[in-house]
């Protein structure tokens, strides 16, 4: 803008001066240059109006779910839905830095994303497609950016711009390791008893109603009975030797909160529950999870009821691969507050990078109230001691040797 006027603005006012001026000299020559340059000038102006209409980007993944270290291809395509052909397009596409994009594709960088850059010319209804392979090593939600599409006029005059937010997502699950890698490698890892393990009511499987006992949860009175039969009566259900698995992931990798956080053990922690997750769900257990971190998508604890269900696995691998670095709280007072709400004879996984002496408290407290209970410390040794009784895994070790956590560790 050149004040309150844009160049082609007072390109037009010059040549209607111009014309003006040629009419009253009586000078032909500069009349009919005035009249081709306003002519010109007006298709530009027009072609340059009509080029972004009916013109449509689209960015497809081939795979939106993916492991490290496995490739997905993106697909960008241009297509022309109009009888006017655009002699120059650009586009300019903002990617995660996070995503290794395939050698043969013309990319720049910037902070923390890097930009796919294409130029090109477009018949009338004509497509054109671009495809690059893309990799990503790290666990995590990466949505692609914004897209930023050029188009212009014939004769180069006019340009103009959109850009459209990015709406595509690609999840990167957690990496999985055989628990033998992590150094975790009795036979029974998380507890488990082969023979004679304690039967448990499955909510599942409900078989009818009984009486209330001291000690049973109010969650399972049955209103409408106890009504009718002007007794406290609770609904009953049917045993289960089935085994229940709570991971109990806590995302403090500092001392103290102030200090930020630690990727290298936060990757950790969080491959080390995967790992334990996929371990369970082979076993057919019932799996659930619980964190004091917070998903991508939302700011509230991780909580996902324990279920057998095929999907289960994905589901907590997904909710892993998103979980943030900062806590809403200190796992002591998170676990403390919630783990009544906890399966009557769950296991306990408790995957830690850092252990406070309160953290040990309410363990020991569980410890008493019948839980069971087993902890996979990742950090730096020595692990602070448990009560007895509670099964610990410190595999910190290990990490360094299979190379997990070691690409974010300080020189």
């Amino acid at each position: 803008m050149t004040g309150r006027y844009s160049w082609h603005e007072l390109w037009m006012l010059f040549l209607i001066v111009l014309g003006i001026f040629g009419i009253f000299s009586g000078l032909a020559l500069v009349v009919g240059f005035a009249a081709m340059a306003m002519l010109t000038s007006g298709i530009a102006w027009a072609w340059n109006r009509l080029a972004p209409v009916d013109l449509s980007y689209r960015r497809e993944l081939s795979e939106s779910r993916v492991f490290p270290g496995e490739e997905t291809t993106i697909r960008l395509t241009l297509t022309n839905w109009k009888p006017l052909p655009l002699p120059r397009v650009r586009i300019e596409d903002e990617i995660p830095e996070e995503l290794r994009i395939s050698a043969d594709a013309h990319a720049g960088t910037g902070p923390n994303v890097q930009s796919l850059r294409h130029a090109a010319s477009i018949s009338w209804y004509e497509r054109i497609t671009w495809a690059y392979t893309v990799r990503c090593d790290q666990p995590g939600l990466y949505r692609l950016g914004s897209a930023t599409i050029e188009t212009g006029d014939l004769f180069g005059f006019f340009s103009n711009s959109r850009t459209e937010r990015g709406s595509e997502y690609l999840l990167v699950y957690p990496r999985v390791v055989p628990l033998y890698e992590l150094g975790i490698q009795s036979v029974r890892p998380l507890g488990e008893t082969m023979s004679g393990e304690p039967l448990f009511e499955d909510p599942a499987r409900p078989s009818g109603i009984r009486e209330y006992r001291q000690g049973d949860p109010l969650k399972i009175v049955d209103w409408m009975a106890t009504a009718r039969l002007r007794s406290l009566h609770v609904r009953s259900f049917e045993p289960t030797a089935a085994s229940t698995v709570m991971l109990v992931v806590a995302v403090e990798t500092m001392s103290r909160r102030w200090e930020g956080y630690s990727r290298a053990y936060l990757s950790r922690v969080i491959t080390a529950a995967a790992s334990l997750a996929a371990y369970a769900a082979e076993r057919g257990s019932m799996l659930g999870l619980f964190s004091n971190g917070t998903p991508i998508l939302a700011d509230r604890p991780m909580k996902i009821p324990p279920s057998r269900a095929p999907e289960q696995l994905n589901v907590i691998l997904e909710a892993l691969a998103t979980i943030r670095p900062f806590d809403v709280g200190p796992m002591a007072d998170q676990l403390g507050e919630h783990s009544r709400r906890f399966p009557p004879g769950a296991t306990l996984a408790i995957v830690a990078a850092v252990i406070q002496p309160e953290l040990v408290e309410v363990i020991d407290d569980l410890r008493r109230r019948g839980r069971k209970l087993v902890v996979i410390y990742v950090g730096p040794p020595p692990c602070q001691p448990m009560p007895d009784g509670v099964r610990t895994h410190e595999i910190g070790d290990y990490f360094d040797r299979i190379g997990v956590g070691s690409e974010y560790a300080p020189a």
